[in-house]
């Protein structure tokens, strides 16, 4: 699936109901299990080439979240992006002596896309508020995350098999056992994260959230409808506390809040425009 950023048109939308449609939307037939976020386990032991060949994987062991490029014209094309992950840096000075830092390339939306655009939503728990809420055709929006394990057990050469077997199999480790929490990093004043029934989920850094056994977990998040413009961000890390894997580094989710204008604005847009055409 290409990765394209549609702006929305901001109308008032029920967030859960519209998100439930574009998940079933963007998922071809047979393949409902996908969604666009997974949580897995680094399986790399050793880096195979370039300036740190020979030189143990830092992320080995390491829960990492995992965004999936879905193709469904060509599933062979399925792979994972790692966000977050731990990585040498600088000159290769041998194993135990070379620089780790964790890959800045950690936000969501990736690469060069905008940040994800907030709208209103109405009824329930975030009734007039501006919600993170999925976009046609933005795949970075369906936040929804799941363990890997739900890619498993299909049949080879699907989709979801491929997805789960990408990266010569670095992604395909068993969660079993684990205590997988999403840990709270940073957050932008004013930004809130919930889900379909509690409002907010984390109230200051260090705050967790537990992921049930085989989760799937739908994070929800939203400003106030007062909150200034700009763009508003939320850094996490997930940690196990069984102690069996390792904690990942910390990825960020971006979002942009452009309040819709007033009436009062566009009432006056109006006489300042018909003002200037009678000139």
């Amino acid at each position: 699936m290409k990765i394209k950023h549609f702006t929305s048109s901001r109308n008032p939308i029920s967030i859960l109901n519209v998100a439930t449609a574009l998940m079933l939307a963007v998922a071809p037939e047979g393949d409902a299990a996908f969604v666009s976020y997974y949580v897995g386990v680094d399986g790399l032991a050793t880096i195979a080439s370039g300036t740190y060949a020979g030189l143990s994987n830092p992320n080995l062991n390491r829960l990492t979240l995992l965004y999936a490029h879905v193709y469904p014209d060509t599933p062979a094309s399925n792979h994972y992006h790692s966000k977050g992950v731990y990585r040498y840096t600088g000159p290769n000075l041998g194993e135990g002596q070379t620089s780790t830092e964790i890959n800045p390339a950690n936000y969501l939306p990736e690469g060069t896309a905008p940040p994800l655009l907030m709208t209103v939503g109405t009824g329930g728990l975030y009734d007039g508020k501006f919600v993170s809420a999925p976009e046609p055709g933005n795949p970075f929006s369906l936040s929804t995350i799941q363990d890997t394990g739900k890619l498993s057990g299909f049949s080879p050469g699907s989709g979801e098999s491929i997805l789960f077997n990408s990266g010569a199999n670095r992604w395909n480790g068993s969660l079993i056992g684990a205590d997988v929490h999403l840990e709270l990093v940073s957050l932008s004043a004013g930004l809130n994260v919930g889900n379909s029934t509690v409002l907010n989920l984390f109230s200051s850094p260090g705050d967790n959230h537990h992921l049930d056994d085989s989760f799937s977990f739908t994070p929800v998040f939203w400003t106030d409808a007062d909150a200034s413009p700009g763009t508003y961000t939320a850094q996490f890390k997930l940690t196990d506390e069984s102690g069996i894997f390792g904690d990942s580094g910390t990825f960020e989710y971006r979002f942009d809040v452009v309040p819709e204008p007033s009436s009062a604005s566009l009432g006056a847009f109006g006489v300042l425009a018909l003002f200037r055409r009678r000139r």
